[in-house]
């Protein structure tokens, strides 16, 4: 897998990161190091949109579920968001990730 299969974006108004595309091991690395900066270092609460992901493995549910957790602890939501019948939508049901319809 290439390095340009994965992309994101990040709207600062609404706290809100797209990420689309393959979540690899390498951009699960960027997706983790991006949840840290764009929540700065998890001192404000910011949603994933992850509607545009097409590869979601267990390396990008772990990702996900270590920032939640670390999220939690420091007492800000990580709001996880997927479109009904997506690929991330269907893998964070079964995984028993709560999560909202983008």
């Amino acid at each position: 897998m290439d390095d340009l299969s994965y992309s994101s974006s990040f709207d600062e108004g609404s706290s809100t990161l797209a990420a689309r595309g393959e979540i690899d091991e390498a951009a699960g690395i960027v997706l983790r190091d991006e949840i840290t900066k764009y929540s700065n270092d998890f001192a404000r609460t910011i949603r994933i949109d992850l509607s545009g992901v097409d590869y979601f493995p267990s390396l990008a549910v772990g990702v996900l579920a270590t920032a939640r957790r670390k999220a939690e602890t420091a007492g800000v939501d990580l709001v996880l968001a997927a479109a009904d019948g997506t690929v991330a939508q269907r893998v964070l049901t079964i995984c028993g990730l709560d999560h909202e319809t983008a």
